[in-house]
């Protein structure tokens, strides 16, 4: 079949999450929201601190300034980490939340491997050493337990090293690892006391307000985060559960929702399930459903109380983790808990409003694409759909009569495709959305970099840094 390269006709957008209009960006606004993103918890946030250094430090101890300054950047990258793990909501439509992640993870490696430098570089004796010592054991303990059981970087690239997690975490659970990441905290404080005790450090006046107010800023911000957290967390019950396809559950919850909140296409929750052992700590899950078809379901329309009312969503859930392989416990009547959405896909496709839309999915990693496949109907040329067994392709039969209802076609199969199918899915003007597996990602965003589509052009959520 010849490929699509007509441009289809614009569709409105859906409402935006916070109800009010917003302004579209371009496609180089939100490329470039990402690099700076980068550019200042990596460049930007150390500044102040080594700058104030620099000033201020007797020129006697000018020739430890090398490794001084190493350990400030290791301390100020460690801030940013610590900022950038509650979520900041005001950088996920710009950047997406799975890109922050991707920076996150960057910038505590940063830190890890600029402390370690630092501790080979100075000596120090007593209380002193003993706090950087014990920061840094707890840097490089904490670094190494999050590129094994939450990056999934390795993991997706080592099979050795996947199959050893997965035994792993029958001990190592998804609360456990959360909970232990919570210890980075412990690992700022520890570095704090240890600048504190130096006193040729704790002397320097400005050094030491810049030092104590980034600090102070940045316990602030992750205590506000939390309560934000708290606070506007939703209320939701559980209404149904049931196998779609081996190993994956399809779950319907009711969920109390503020009258003004939007969510858009390919958004994702954060779900927790409190009375349910192992599933207390959040975790991410794309919506199924379109936000026009889930806002107009039955028993959405109802007020469940003073400016909120009700909507049910739909989620699939295969069991992977040990958090998701509890899947199958749940009941209804199960009080879930819930963070308001995040993603930007629906953001992504609006900053090329003309452009057909190329969509590769490969097998959960569909989920999302549901939601963008009906709600971008007229402008969805082509949708790749694959999986390793053609029982795990439960959106199959929805997906070809979306697609075909609005003249665009797709290509839906057990295994990869192979080479020569895969050139057939290059349209030109058209823009790629990307989910699955992390090495499908990759060979898939490799691919189309290589026949030359602009990485402005390609959208893709890395939730394995």
């Amino acid at each position: 079949m010849t490929p699509v390269t007509r441009e289809s006709p614009v569709i409105p957008s859906f409402r935006p999450v916070d109800g009010a209009v917003r302004r579209r960006e371009s496609p180089a606004a939100s490329m470039a929201a990402r690099y700076l993103t980068w550019v200042v918890a990596a460049v930007v946030v150390p500044m102040p601190l080594m700058l104030a250094l620099s000033l201020e430090l007797p020129t006697i101890y000018l020739g430890r300034i090398a490794a001084m300054q190493i350990g400030v950047a290791a301390y100020a990258w460690m801030l940013a980490a610590v900022v950038l793990s509650v979520r900041p909501r005001w950088l996920d439509r710009s950047v997406g939340l799975p890109h922050l992640y991707v920076i996150h993870g960057g910038i505590a490696l940063f830190a890890i491997v600029a402390a370690l430098v630092h501790n080979q570089l100075s000596s120090s004796t007593g209380l002193v050493k003993q706090t950087g010592t014990m920061a840094l054991i707890l840097l490089i303990g904490l670094g190494c337990w999050s590129v094994v059981f939450m990056s999934g970087w390795l993991t997706s690239r080592i099979p050795l090293l996947a199959r050893i997690r997965s035994l792993a975490e029958r001990l190592a659970h998804h609360e456990l690892s959360v909970w232990l990441h919570r210890l980075n905290l412990v690992a700022v404080l520890l570095v704090f006391t240890h600048v504190q005790l130096i006193t040729y450090i704790s002397s320097l006046r400005w050094f030491m307000v810049v030092f104590d107010v980034m600090t102070a800023a940045t316990l602030l911000a992750y205590v506000a985060g939390k309560i934000r957290m708290r606070t506007t967390a939703l209320s939701g019950v559980l209404l149904s559960s049931r196998v779609v396809a081996p190993r994956v559950h399809e779950i319907r919850i009711r969920v109390d929702v503020p009258t003004a909140m939007r969510w858009e296409a390919g958004d994702f929750a954060f779900l927790r399930f409190p009375g349910i052992e192992g599933m207390g700590e959040y975790h991410p899950f794309s919506i199924v459903d379109a936000p026009r078809r889930s806002a107009s379901m039955g028993a959405n329309g109802r007020r469940s109380m003073r400016g909120m009312r009700q909507v049910v969503w739909t989620f699939d859930i295969r069991e992977d983790g040990d958090f998701t392989r509890r899947a199958g416990v749940m009941t209804p009547g199960s009080r879930v808990t819930l963070l308001p959405p995040f993603g930007r896909i629906q953001r992504f496709l609006e900053e090329h409003p003309a452009a057909p839309i190329v969509i590769i999915a490969g097998g959960i990693g569909v989920t999302p694409m549901l939601a963008v496949v009906e709600g971008f109907a007229a402008r969805t040329a082509l949708v790749v759909y694959t999986a390793k067994r053609g029982s795990l392709l439960p959106a199959a039969e929805g997906l070809r009569r979306l697609v075909r209802g609005s003249g665009g076609r797709t290509i839906i199969q057990e295994g990869r495709l192979n080479a020569s199918r895969m050139e057939t899915t290059v349209i030109p003007g058209a823009v790629y959305l990307v989910a699955g597996p992390a090495r499908m990602q990759r060979i898939w965003m490799r691919f189309l970099r290589r026949r030359g589509v602009p990485a402005s052009r390609m959208y893709n959520e890395p939730f394995a840094w």
